[in-house]
């Protein structure tokens, strides 16, 4: 059984390496835009590489209409685009199905999931919050 095991590990992890390989960043800035908006220096934080790597790809990826973006103050904040053919419908399904059932890439999502729901529950906060002229909080 151990050896099952230690052989799925090493496939798991193979297949990861090689859809990494394969599709660079702008595959994985895709899979972390499928589980909803994201803010740039989040996509930067999860994937670990420069900003400038991370707008680059997104500002390829809005050209192509694959991405849309808005601005809240300094921050750009992306997400997904409507599919407009089905061309991109199919690219669509496939970012949020592909790939699945390999463990490496399975916690990968789950975590880009969470992050996305407390970024869209702090700025629910953030917009709900009250705020009060000329009071002090002790």
């Amino acid at each position: 059984m151990l050896r099952i095991t230690t052989a799925h590990a090493a496939l798991d992890s193979l297949m990861a390496e090689v859809v990494e390989d394969t599709f660079g960043n702008t595959w994985w800035i895709l899979r972390l835009l499928a589980a909803g908006e994201l803010c740039v220096c989040n996509i930067v934080d999860i994937l670990g590489v420069p900003q400038p790597t991370v707008s680059r790809h997104l500002a390829y990826l809005r050209r192509m209409g694959l991405v849309d973006a808005t601005r809240e103050w300094k921050f750009a904040h992306y997400r997904l685009a409507e599919p407009g053919h089905a061309v991109h419908q199919s690219l669509i399904n496939c970012v949020r199905t592909c790939f699945r059932g390999i463990s490496t890439l399975d916690k990968e999502r789950r975590k880009t999931e969470t992050r996305v729901a407390l970024e869209i529950r702090a700025r629910h906060i953030a917009v709900e919050a009250p705020v009060r002229r000329g009071t002090l909080s002790h």
